[in-house]
């Protein structure tokens, strides 16, 4: 078992060695910030200011829409389009910056559960450098996905610090603001102080951290036209596409695996399952607690895609957009794997060296592979785009990329107002 470490007995120094670890997790943004630089406003993007430029900015952000209700969000991504001039690179910074604050907040909560530095380092460089966060971080309407996160942890790292109330029930109905899927946060709270026996309140605690959850998912359910209205038929659907995504998630793209099917499938779920089995066996205190979290977390994700998106196909189920809170969810059962095999050497000071030696092997490694996916994408979202916005001499009045129902002088319309670049 894995002892927790009290946040007064941890020194000073950690807060600096995480935060340092989340400024590296900006390497490939700045390494490859030249094909970054390509990128163009999209599909979303141009729909969603298509859209407050129509209403005006106040009602457009209390608009729910397919199955989200996010008016945070919007005041934040809306209220930078403005505040930056139309500028997509300061778009993408912000995203990637959120990213690192992410990194640094993921390896907090980790350590303050009791993880060793071997697996929180792991777990950080992965989660931080892994190029299946393409999507994520490369389309700023993705911000959504990664501040939920950030409120997802920090509501979280409030928990498990101090007994309080009240920065978990904020940061939850922040995270429930900024994302459909964050309408989770509040109930992993409430799992979170139910698993810590915390009995003196624990009902009132558990009902104020689920109120945000109930509240926004109430309004997605009664007021947006999302597939959650249009289930009856199709329940199978949804289960199996909540499943492969579980079972896929991150390991298919993580890895780099080919094959593609059935067997695939169930061979990486086993895996998945085993070790995330083993870890909670082996692990105790507030570590067990929080893979429990994180494995629910995991489950309920699978459960809400599962609703949202099986109309996409199977073949969606490993998205680039869809990695992001998979990592964070799974990569901690993976840590603490490595941590229990690297502490039965612990005291070998050659084996430390081996480990930071394999931690930098594997940064290098991730920060390379990015380039292999990422001129492509940054072509097809890019140059590509801007050619058919602003080269072409007769385009298609209709072949706005990625918004087919926008013509092409209301894109250069917006593109105009906007100076949207």
């Amino acid at each position: 078992m894995t002892p927790s470490v009290p946040p007064s007995r941890r020194h000073p120094s950690e807060g600096w060695i995480l935060a340092a670890v989340g400024a590296a997790a900006l390497l490939p943004y700045l390494l490859y910030h030249a094909m970054f630089a390509r990128l163009f406003w999209f599909g979303d993007e141009l729909d969603l200011i298509d859209q407050f430029n129509r209403m005006g900015f106040w009602k457009w952000v209390w608009l729910v829409f397919a199955e989200n209700f996010v008016p945070l969000f919007k005041v934040l991504w809306g209220g930078a389009v403005l505040v930056f001039g139309g500028s997509y690179g300061a778009m993408i910074a912000l995203v990637w910056l959120t990213h690192a604050l992410n990194v640094a907040l993921f390896g907090r909560l980790l350590r303050i559960c009791g993880l060793g530095w071997v697996g929180v380092l792991c777990c950080q460089v992965i989660f931080g450098l892994a190029p299946s966060n393409l999507e994520t971080l490369a389309w700023s309407v993705q911000w959504s996905a990664v501040l939920s996160l950030t409120f997802m942890l920090a509501a979280l790292d409030a928990f498990f610090r101090q007994p309080g109330i009240t920065r978990p029930v904020v940061h939850s109905l922040a995270s429930a603001l900024t994302f459909s899927r964050g309408v989770l946060t509040g109930p992993l709270v409430a799992l979170a102080s139910l698993l810590a026996g915390r009995r003196e309140g624990r009902g009132v605690r558990i009902a104020l951290y689920l109120a945000p959850a109930i509240v926004v998912a109430g309004l997605i359910v009664l007021l947006a036209e999302g597939n959650h209205q249009h289930m009856r038929g199709h329940g199978a659907a949804a289960f199996v596409y909540g499943l492969w995504y579980f079972c896929l998630n991150p390991a298919y793209d993580l890895l780099g695996i080919a094959s593609w099917g059935w067997r695939t499938t169930l061979l990486l779920g086993a895996l998945k399952v085993s070790l995330m089995g083993w870890a909670l066996v082996r692990s105790g205190g507030r570590l067990r607690t929080l893979l429990l979290v994180l494995l629910a977390f995991d489950l309920g994700n699978a459960v809400l895609l599962g609703v949202g998106r099986f109309h996409t196909g199977i073949l969606t189920v490993n998205s680039s957009r869809y990695q992001y809170a998979s990592l964070a969810a799974t990569l901690p059962f993976l840590g603490f794997g490595i941590e229990s095999w690297g502490g039965r050497f612990r005291g070998a000071p050659v084996l430390r060296l081996v480990q930071g030696a394999v931690l930098a092997f594997l940064a290098v490694a991730l920060v390379r592979y990015w380039p292999v996916d990422l001129d492509h994408f940054t072509d097809w979202r890019g140059t590509d785009s801007r050619r058919i916005l602003f080269l072409e001499a007769a385009p298609d009045p209709h072949a706005v990329p990625g918004i087919p129902f926008m013509t092409m002088v209301r894109a250069k319309e917006l593109i105009a107002r906007y100076h949207l670049h």
